[in-house]
């Protein structure tokens, strides 16, 4: 089984990639596409497999490829989006990209978990984890017949996030951070929408 993972040039990606890997237990291989790169979205969009969106700089409408990739795809394998993979699902939702209510770059967010389901299974009612952000999703009331939210931070603001139907989740802190607690456990909720 293979993982695509769309890399928006970002510091954090080969951390990302080997926090999968680890979690995956060779039982996935993980094929990096970086964000520029067409013929691979193209290729992906044809031939879909479960995608991980990476964090990188910017705002979702700065990666127009991506955004077209992922909505193609999106109904026919599991995704994952993280921190800006995070915000452009959450724009894909129909969401707002807005302003963080303090930036978060390099914090800790005490992470409140208030819906359970696949992806927050086996979590704390509450937990820390590292964040690189200053933009957060708001979601429309309109999206909750398709979205859930699934976990918020201290500031109220939308850090875990799934479709109700679909295996596609999204989280706006870095679950591959060492100093974030239950990465690891988030990581196997997703591959288990890929591995039985």
């Amino acid at each position: 089984m293979q993982i695509a993972f769309i890399d928006h040039y970002d510091s954090f990606s080969f951390n990302v990639l080997d926090w999968l890997e680890r979690a995956a237990r060779g039982a996935v291989t993980i094929k990096r596409i970086v964000a520029g790169d067409e013929t691979s979205l193209v290729r992906l969009k044809n031939s879909p497999v479960p995608l991980v969106i990476s964090p990188g700089p910017g705002k979702p409408k700065d990666y127009p490829r991506t955004l077209d990739t992922v909505q193609s795809i999106m109904g026919k394998v599991p995704v994952l989006g993280i921190c800006l993979g995070h915000q452009m699902l959450g724009e894909i939702a129909g969401g707002e990209i807005i302003r963080a209510a303090a930036p978060w770059h390099g914090t800790t967010s005490t992470i409140e978990v208030i819906t359970k389901n696949w992806f927050t299974e086996n979590l704390p009612d509450q937990f820390n984890a590292i964040c690189y952000n200053s933009l957060v999703v708001k979601l429309p009331p309109s999206s909750h017949k398709d979205w859930l939210t699934l976990g918020t931070n201290q500031a109220s603001e939308l850090m875990i996030m799934s479709h109700k139907a679909l295996p596609i989740a999204s989280v706006q802190f870095h679950p591959e951070s060492f100093a974030s607690e239950f990465g690891d456990q988030l990581a196997t909720n997703f591959l288990r929408t890929i591995v039985s």
